[in-house]
């Protein structure tokens, strides 16, 4: 039996791949601890992990009212405050705690200091594109984002924040947080979506999207599905959920067409001020996605990884409409592989939106290669492949197991 301690920064596209792996690991009669904010408590404990919290300073940026354009980047600037901020708080119980290794995602600078301090064996996680000398994220957006006008009024919000970091050159830092690997980095994402693939050596192993069944209780009222129709998923993610223009642009795309519309509207949104919702539309503040997906025939989406992923694991052809520099990529990528369609969400119409729609929906071409995708990331592994080569791992780099 081994001692693994996750280390992760609090956001859901970065928590949920890993949590089918940590359960895994549990099942398999290892001993797991996990930190993170209290706000993920008992997704963590639902794993069989044990649950241990920290104060993040990422946390002050949502309170802040920073969002919009700035979503992207300004948690990167808080993340090196974390560096100073975190360590503290938790090196003490991971000493205490002896972990054979620790996983961590490539975002959690902190992580890094712990590493460091104790000298224990350490694997890389990573939810969305790896990078080398070769490929670099980071480098990718920004340079992306000197090409619009919206880019580089982002650039110009994050010289503000930058100004809010202790960090002498946080852009610099920010860069080596994205090159960083170690002599393990799990990635979940297929190995076809990677660009520049041939270029990353042993050390990255592409596992693809990390899914698991989970069985619980959503309040989505599966009984309320048309079954007769086919299924259209729009859902602009978990964050960014307030667009009652847009929701409105749905209705009159596809209000009264032949087709069973779930739409998310998210928390924040006033489902009163929509107006009238259409018969052969159910909105929901939250869509169970794993459920939905796999009756979905056409998913309208903001392009987030993990969004992408579960889409392709599912054989399902994509309309994408990304909201920030890092989702523009994923855009271009599905699109590249011709798995779907991209429009700018600054010039979405009705029309726009139900004739990208439609288009997708009638040519099998976008379903054809969605399933060709999707079987070349089943045979990546998934969480269990992950596990596997964790395990394996801590055989070759410890001693005691």
């Amino acid at each position: 039996m081994a001692k693994y301690s996750f280390l992760n920064v609090p956001a859901w596209g970065h928590v949920n791949p890993t949590l089918p792996v940590v359960q895994e690991l549990v099942r398999r009669g290892h001993e797991v601890s996990y930190y993170l904010t209290e706000d993920f408590r008992e997704t963590i404990e639902a794993t069989g992990a044990v649950f241990q919290p920290y104060e993040s300073k990422i946390k002050e940026l949502a309170k802040g009212g920073i969002g919009g354009r700035n979503i992207g980047m300004g948690p990167r600037v808080f993340i090196l405050e974390d560096r100073k901020f975190v360590p503290p708080q938790v090196i003490d119980r991971i000493r205490a705690e002896k972990p054979d290794v620790i996983l961590y995602d490539f975002m959690c600078g902190w992580a890094k200091v712990i590493r460091d301090e104790l000298h224990v064996p350490a694997i890389g996680l990573r939810a969305t594109y790896a990078s080398n000398e070769h490929f670099n994220l980071f480098k990718h957006i920004r340079a992306g984002m000197q090409n619009s006008a919206n880019g580089q009024e982002f650039l110009e919000r994050f010289k503000a924040l930058q100004a809010a970091s202790s960090s002498e050159n946080p852009m610099e830092e920010i860069t080596r947080e994205f090159t960083d690997v170690e002599s393990l980095n799990i990635i979940f994402m297929s190995r076809a979506f990677q660009p520049m693939v041939e270029t990353f050596d042993e050390r990255f192993l592409f596992v693809g999207t990390s899914i698991q069944t989970r069985h619980q209780e959503t309040g989505f009222p599966f009984d309320k599905l048309n079954t007769e129709l086919p299924l259209l998923y729009i859902s602009m993610g978990s964050v960014m959920t307030n667009q009652p223009e847009f929701y409105k642009h749905c209705f009159e795309a596809f209000g009264g067409q032949p087709w069973q519309v779930v739409l998310t509207v998210g928390k924040s949104t006033d489902t009163t001020q929509l107006g009238a919702v259409p018969d052969n539309f159910l909105l929901s503040p939250y869509v169970p996605q794993l459920e939905i997906l796999p009756r979905t025939q056409v998913f309208v989406t903001h392009a987030g990884t993990n969004s992408v992923m579960e889409s392709i694991y599912y054989g399902v052809p994509m309309v994408l409409i990304p909201q920030q520099p890092e989702q523009q990529m994923h855009a271009r990528r599905t699109v590249e592989l011709g798995l779907g369609v991209q429009l700018d969400k600054g010039a979405v119409t009705a029309a726009s939106l139900r004739e990208a729609v439609e288009h997708v929906a009638n040519d099998p071409q976008y379903r054809t290669h969605a399933q060709e995708m999707q079987q070349r990331m089943h045979e990546d592994g998934g969480y269990q492949r992950a596990t596997d080569a964790i395990i394996e791992f801590t055989q070759k780099h410890v001693v005691h197991v």
